[in-house]
Formats: C-alpha cells, sequence, structure tokens
C-alpha cells in the first residue's frame, strides 16, 4: 500500500521541470499574482484538452459510423440522472 501511495504521489518530471521554470520566473518577475494566475490558466487548459481527447475520438469514430450525437447525448444525460 505504501508504495502504491509513493508512486501516484511521483511528480511527472515534466511538470516538476515547469514547476522549477515557474519558480524562476516568480523571482524575478514583477507580478507574480499574473503569472501565477497565466501559468495556472494554462495548466488547466492543457488538462482539460488531454482529459476530452479520447471522449472526442470516440464521438467523432461515432459520428462515422453513423451514429446522431443527439442520441449520445441523450443517453449520456439519462445516464448522468441516474
Amino acid at each position: 500500500m505504501a508504495v502504491e501511495d509513493a508512486h501516484r504521489h511521483k511528480i511527472d518530471p515534466l511538470a516538476e521541470q515547469a514547476a522549477t521554470f515557474l519558480a524562476k520566473a516568480m523571482v524575478t518577475s514583477h507580478d507574480r499574482d499574473l503569472l501565477w494566475q497565466q501559468f495556472r490558466d494554462l495548466v488547466v487548459a492543457h488538462t482539460k484538452e488531454l482529459e476530452e481527447a479520447p471522449v472526442r475520438e470516440a464521438l467523432d469514430e461515432m459520428e462515422r459510423q453513423g451514429l446522431s450525437l443527439d442520441i449520445v447525448a441523450r443517453v449520456v444525460h439519462e445516464k448522468l440522472g441516474d
């Protein structure tokens, strides 16, 4: 269990580098709050893109197969209501 927790909390090397660069930039920045907000907005936007990409691909495939997205939306809406 401890190994699983350690693995879950491991920081991605790219994210670690980004955090280091952000920290260095914040040291020299005149408007740290603005820099932090822009960085946070960028992370949120990219996270959203990564989360939605497989869903969008699946929906595109459904459309190619002739399935109406209105029907998909209705089923999803009903499922969320359960």
